[in-house]
């Protein structure tokens, strides 16, 4: 069961109830007595307008509901790529709301190995310690386009698990985008999350999830199920949800325990809250039908053409080097005479990482023979 509450404002009164019903009429479970982990979207150090974060009212929503509920323990916590996390807590309001709610911040940076046997690609995962030991893991997404994945929702919220800069080991590891699918899908099966709230009030359209633009979507949606949320989310906004590489493999690979033909939706009617404008991230069929058929020597210079390019833009990079930090290929770094990063596309893979965690939007996504 998917919910679609209406809550076409930031109030909290009103945010409250909305997430309130989300979790009731999905059949989310019950907290009391219960250690709750509550993991919100935290990208970076950006503030709550802009949609990269989850909204604080959300998570305080969120987090008066599991204590009204019996929660024994409120935990908060999620690690960004690169930036500190008390930084990015505490510019999106993510800190402040839980501190104003009584729940305690968790320390992501404590981990712990758990496994995944069933999982396709991958067995073991080093994770945040509150995540692995919490009764409850609740994932706090916000709905935004990826410029990887097309989307990121519920599912791709919890890869804030892992902690910080080992995120960068996994995307080169699985540089694909159905190898790093099916990584996700793993990572579920270990997780076990036991419901989702998507903030979907504003939810984030164009180049995201970091770069995109706010677009008000007027929603708190909710399940128990990760792949059944975003599967209607991403339903809603525009996308196929069988061209999104880990809906596709949950939906064909019984592991996962998910059954595409089976979702229901109450509250709003999906149909008429349809986002017929939403601009979304470009599916390119042909760079997978060309990378699974040919050997890599023979693929790599088509790669170039086929798959977009990040591009530095020398005016607007502030040279922070969070892009060079977080690349997991180690293809960029400063070079005399120019301003931005220069990129070595040999080794580039294209996983977009960069791109995600720029901070001022100097780093475009371009298909083309082009220096």
């Amino acid at each position: 069961m998917v919910s679609l509450i209406d809550c076409k404002r930031y109030e909290l009164d009103v945010v409250c109830n909305a997430v309130e019903q989300a979790w009731d009429t999905a059949g989310c479970p019950n907290p009391s007595g219960k250690t709750v982990l509550l993991k919100p979207n935290m990208l970076r150090a950006a503030a709550p307008e802009l949609a990269v974060t989850t909204h604080p009212f959300v998570l305080r929503a969120a987090i008066r509901l599991m204590k009204a509920r019996g929660a024994k323990r409120v935990l908060v916590g999620d690690s960004p790529g690169w930036q500190p996390p008390a930084l990015a807590a505490s510019a999106s309001g993510l800190m402040e709301a839980t501190k104003a709610e009584g729940a305690e911040w968790a320390d992501f940076n404590d981990s712990v190995s758990i496994d995944s046997p069933s999982g396709l690609r991958v067995r073991r995962f080093t994770v945040a310690r509150a995540a692995a030991e919490a009764d409850l893991v609740v994932s706090l997404p916000k709905l935004k386009t990826h410029s990887l994945m097309y989307f990121t929702g519920a599912a791709k919220n919890l890869f804030g698990v892992i902690p910080g800069i080992q995120k960068s080991a996994f995307h080169l590891r699985f540089p694909g985008r159905e190898e790093f699918g099916s990584m996700i899908c793993d990572l579920v099966l270990a997780l076990k999350p036991a419901a989702s709230i998507m903030d979907a009030v504003v939810g984030m359209e164009g180049p995201g999830p970091n770069n995109g633009q706010p677009v008000d979507i007027g929603l708190i949606m909710g399940s128990t199920n990760v792949f059944e949320l975003d599967w209607v989310a991403s339903s809603l906004v525009g996308y196929k949800p069988m061209e999104i590489s880990y809906l596709h493999l949950a939906a064909s690979d019984t592991r996962y325990g998910f059954d595409a033909g089976a979702i229901s939706t109450s509250g709003e009617n999906p149909q008429t809250r349809h986002m017929h404008t939403f601009k979304r991230v470009e599916v390119l069929k042909e760079n997978d039908f060309f990378r699974k058929r040919m050997p890599s020597w023979a693929y790599k210079p088509l790669k170039n053409l086929l798959v977009p390019r990040p591009v530095f833009l020398n005016k607007p990079c502030i040279r922070c080097s969070a892009c060079i930090k977080i690349c997991p290929a180690d293809a960029l770094a400063f070079t005399a005479g120019r301003n931005a990063p220069a990129v070595d596309y040999d080794k580039c893979i294209r996983c977009y990482c960069c791109h995600e965690v720029c901070p001022v939007d100097a780093i475009a996504l371009k298909r083309g023979l082009f220096r």
